[in-house]
């Protein structure tokens, strides 16, 4: 009986192992870690969540759009270096909703306090191959 227990546990971890399992991330999680890379200055690391050409698409006067990218998240972490601001994004503030409708995607943080000048950020998203890519972000007042 003993050793019967031992196989029936041999042949359902072996089962299990066989099993492929392919775990894609959400679209919440690649702007998580857009925003964790751009707080952190790892423009590396932020090109694998974001379409900075697709992004900035809407402003045909850009020239060089990657550019003008590092230049805007530098802005933002020199204001956030300073005693008043932050560079962390503060989740707390914002209801959060995730929109998924085959290859695109939206993500949605709507603000709690109605005294905030930016009612909602909205990052759009398509998916490339297996991952998510940001190709859009929009500020509504």
């Amino acid at each position: 009986m003993k050793y019967f227990i031992i196989m029936i546990a041999i042949i359902t971890s072996l089962g299990c192992n066989g099993q492929k399992r392919e775990v894609t991330e959400t679209p919440l999680i690649t702007v998580i870690k857009l925003q964790a890379a751009e707080a952190n200055l790892n423009f590396e690391e932020a090109k694998k969540y974001i379409d900075f050409e697709a992004a900035f698409k809407k402003h045909p006067e850009s020239e060089n759009p990657e550019k003008e990218w590092k230049e805007m998240v530098s802005f933002f972490y020199n204001l956030g270096n300073t005693k008043k601001f932050t560079n962390q994004f503060k989740y707390f503030n914002y209801k959060i909703n995730e929109v998924v409708e085959k290859s695109r995607a939206k993500v949605i943080f709507t603000t709690i306090n109605k005294g905030s000048r930016i009612k909602e950020i909205i990052y759009s998203l398509e998916k490339r191959e297996k991952n998510w890519v940001v190709i859009n972000i929009e500020y509504t007042n």
